[in-house]
């Protein structure tokens, strides 16, 4: 995977691939800056790297979605102002198969 830019909802979106290190996140997104950042190292030394690169770059982009569609501070972490990290990894995570289903039914 490499350094891109998405459009989303009409805003321009860059995504970066960058070392994380010792961070406790594979990813964030910064919906002021409209960027989107992507652990490019193994730190963790997860088995599948890409997956975990493209299962992180959904759920950011998730983030980026909701952020532009005027729900960046509608719901709340526990702690902080954000997205409900549960429902946008549940998109995450279940996109691919809504998608699936859609075309094999020609419902787009």
């Amino acid at each position: 995977m490499k350094d891109c830019t998405v459009n989303i909802l009409g805003t321009e979106y860059q995504i970066v691939f960058v070392e994380l290190k010792d961070a406790d996140i594979d990813g964030d997104c910064d919906g002021t800056a409209h960027r989107i950042r992507v652990r490019s190292d193994n730190a963790n030394n997860v088995l599948n790297m890409e997956e975990l690169q493209k299962t992180t770059l959904r759920h950011e982009i998730i983030h980026a979605f909701m952020f532009e569609s005027g729900l960046g501070f509608s719901w709340q972490h526990p702690e902080q102002f954000g997205h409900d990290e549960t429902t946008v990894d549940w998109f995450a995570r279940q996109f691919p198969k809504i998608l699936k289903v859609f075309q094999e039914l020609d419902i787009l």
